[in-house]
């Protein structure tokens, strides 16, 4: 197929495409709503101390390891208790997520939760409880060999982090919209009529003779259009009637505007 093809089968079936686009996007709507909506407050920490700020990665494995302390039993039991959440450790650590940052050399710890500002009380109560057990650990430790954590600010105040449904509905809208180019494509390969002049000589091999349009007779009805019989004339002329004197070797006939093909006639000599 030319590029040319390619922009017709889609101007054709518009509607598809238009149609599976709006279906999707509809779709990842109804059930974006359908979702429980989930908050987010983050907190960061900040790493002091004695850290070799010339190795990066020995300040990755050194915030790695920071990070891993906050999402332990311990840690999670303790703010349950602190706020009387009744939730549990493991149910607490479900709705926490940490990251390291080795350029800024901070952690941050994200807090999920239905409910958004149970959700800010967590992620305030994480910090807290992270940066007391790291002091006591440090307690021991001589001051210049110290490494300490510290909370950057407050945790930040609760976002909507699911559904997302503008980008939800954007997502579906434009995987509809592909679906319907293929599936354009797809109804296109599957048509086999015949429509124009181009398509009887791809798919017939023929040359096309010409382009016969839809008219009505007398009563409405179609009158045939062909060429002459050997006894109804000499060749090159012509019979537009009502279908009387049907002519020989010809493939001709008025079918509502179809491009018609015809081999040449072979005709005798005319009769005394």
């Amino acid at each position: 197929m030319q590029l040319r093809e390619y922009f017709q089968v889609v101007s054709q079936r518009w509607w598809v495409i238009v149609l599976t686009a709006v279906f999707a996007a509809t779709a990842a709507f109804v059930f974006a709503k359908a979702q429980t909506p989930i908050f987010r407050s983050s907190v960061k920490l900040e790493v002091t101390g004695r850290v070799d700020y010339g190795q990066i990665l020995a300040i990755g494995q050194l915030l790695r390891q920071l990070a891993a302390r906050v999402e332990t039993s311990a840690v999670a039991n303790e703010v349950d208790r602190r706020l009387r959440l009744d939730l549990g450790a493991d149910a607490l650590l479900e709705k926490l997520h940490t990251q390291a940052f080795p350029d800024t050399i901070q952690i941050q710890i994200d807090v999920d939760d239905v409910d958004p500002t149970r959700a800010e009380l967590i992620a305030a109560a994480l910090a807290a409880v992270v940066k007391e057990r790291q002091d006591a650990l440090m307690a021991s430790v001589p001051q210049q060999e110290r490494i300490n954590l510290g909370v950057v600010d407050r945790p930040t105040s609760p976002r909507l982090f699911w559904p997302q449904t503008r980008v939800m509905v954007l997502a579906a809208g434009l995987v509809g919209l592909l679906f319907g180019i293929v599936l354009s494509f797809v109804l296109d390969y599957l048509d086999d009529s015949i429509r124009s002049a181009e398509d009887v000589e791809r798919y017939l091999g023929m040359p096309t003779l010409g382009l016969v349009p839809a008219f009505a007779g007398a009563g409405g009805r179609r009158p045939t259009v062909g060429l002459p019989s050997p006894r109804q004339g000499r060749a090159g002329s012509t019979n537009l009637g009502s279908g009387e004197g049907s002519p020989t070797n010809t493939g001709l006939d008025a079918m509502n505007g179809k491009t018609l093909n015809a081999q040449p006639a072979t005709h005798g000599r005319d009769m005394p």
